[in-house]
């Protein structure tokens, strides 16, 4: 309806205009409406291509939207996550510093520790290198010592069997004399000659027998053939008080004393032995061999002991070796 009003108001417009130049314009109308339609047709291809297009836009933008809701959910997500993992990170971090001093006090602590004991092993060393120069000085003096104790054993054996020896020339020397007269036996490496009372002197007196003088003479001879052995003759008696108040003598130990020195002279000054070899000296009645309850006992009492002691300068010697 509005495309006619407006064709016939041109149509009256144009009522008084030549029909060339009304051809012309006519043409040019229809012309115009063709190319009118043609742009309503390109309006409308547009119109549907702009809506399929913003069909896909608000499609797109929806999707979009809802991409970008994921992605801040996601994004939120990740926040949390970083949120946490950096409350995490400073927690670690916060307990790795606590255990760090932790473990540098401890380290400390055992610094000090190791230290300490480090100083003990060299006090423990420097003890045990003391302890292995004293054990080595022991041993040392241990191999000296059982050097000396050897030898010391090894000479006492020899003067045991020179002690041995003597006895057994002083028994073949003495082999007539029978056992009540006198004894001979070794004692702490000693040869004992043990003669009584009744071989070399009368009661009471101090003058030897002509017995015991023969006694001695064989006796002597045994002295002098080993002049490195030492003497000594000593007096006995038994417990009875001596009686006599003629002379000198007061008691028994002057009696024992006197008879020791007449054997002394006699093997002195009549078979000459070496004065550098002999000692005498009286007991009385204070060394006993029995008892003196008995007759038996006293009479074994009564005696004159002439002990031969080997020299011990070698055994002193090594006593006294330092």
């Amino acid at each position: 309806m509005k495309y006619i009003v407006s064709f016939l108001c041109l149509v009256l417009a144009f009522a008084c205009v030549p029909k060339k130049e009304y051809d012309s314009l006519l043409n040019k109308y229809m012309q115009t409406q063709v190319d009118k339609s043609n742009v309503d047709k390109d309006f409308a291809d547009y119109q549907k291509l702009s809506a399929e297009n913003k069909a896909k836009l608000d499609a797109s933008l929806e999707k979009l939207k809802n991409d970008s809701t994921e992605l801040s959910k996601l994004i939120d997500n990740m926040k949390n996550e970083m949120d946490n993992l950096l409350s995490e990170k400073e927690r670690i971090e916060k307990e790795n510093q606590e255990k760090l001093k932790d473990a540098l006090s401890q380290n400390q602590k055992t610094n000090a520790e190791l230290l300490q004991m480090q100083l003990d092993l060299e006090k423990q060393k420097l003890t045990l290198d003391q302890k292995q120069k004293d054990l080595d000085k022991l041993q040392s003096e241990i191999a000296l010592k059982s050097n000396r104790i050897n030898d010391l054993e090894k000479t006492l054996n020899e003067q045991k069997m020179q002690s041995e020896k003597l006895k057994n020339m002083i028994t073949d020397a003495l082999v007539k004399f029978n056992a009540g007269e006198l004894e001979v036996y070794t004692k702490d490496g000693k040869v004992y000659v043990s003669m009584s009372d009744k071989l070399l002197f009368k009661s009471g007196s101090t003058i030897v027998e002509t017995k015991g003088i023969e006694a001695l003479g064989k006796l002597a001879d045994v002295i002098k053939k080993n002049p490195d052995i030492l003497v000594n003759i000593e007096g006995h008696t038994d417990n009875v008080p001596y009686s006599s108040s003629a002379g000198c003598i007061k008691d028994n130990w002057d009696l024992s004393l006197m008879r020791a020195s007449s054997v002394l002279h006699i093997l002195t000054e009549k078979y000459f032995v070496s004065r550098l070899q002999l000692t005498a000296s009286g007991k009385g009645e204070f060394s006993p061999k029995a008892t003196n309850i008995t007759p038996e006992g006293k009479a074994q009492n009564r005696r004159t002991e002439i002990i031969l002691t080997p020299k011990i300068d070698k055994i002193m010697e090594l006593l006294n070796d330092k």
